[in-house]
């Protein structure tokens, strides 16, 4: 029973990275690795303690061992993190962050024209 808990979050999990990111396919890995820096921390925390849980009760005696509230806990704790991603917004605000960049370098180099022309005394 322990394990089937292991598994229904990890499967929570999965499904939200797949309604927050739009990942379909791989394992939950390999679905957190094309999120990349998008996903937040605790989520791979979360992800990295379900795993090292499965690890350990891979031994028949260990099964019982399972803290099963910090596996939902762990659960919870990411869907909420992932339902606060909008994958939308932050391609928009990184392109909005790269023309503020790029007006800010256009007057750098206009200033430092016109200061150039200035000094040469073309104007």
């Amino acid at each position: 029973m322990t394990m089937n808990s292991i598994d229904v979050a990890e499967a929570a999990i999965e499904s939200a990275l797949v309604d927050a990111f739009g990942t379909k396919k791989g394992s939950l890995l390999d679905k957190m690795r094309k999120a990349g820096r998008r996903l937040p921390r605790e989520v791979a925390a979360d992800v990295a303690y379900l795993e090292e849980i499965r690890k350990r009760t891979a031994h028949p005696r260990r099964r019982g061992q399972i803290d099963v509230k910090r596996v939902n806990a762990a659960r919870d704790n990411s869907i909420k993190a992932l339902s606060k991603i909008d994958v939308a917004r932050d391609k928009a605000r990184a392109r909005i962050n790269w023309l503020g960049v790029l007006v800010i370098n256009l007057m750098m180099f206009g200033v430092a024209y016109y200061a150039l022309i200035k000094w040469l005394g073309l104007i």
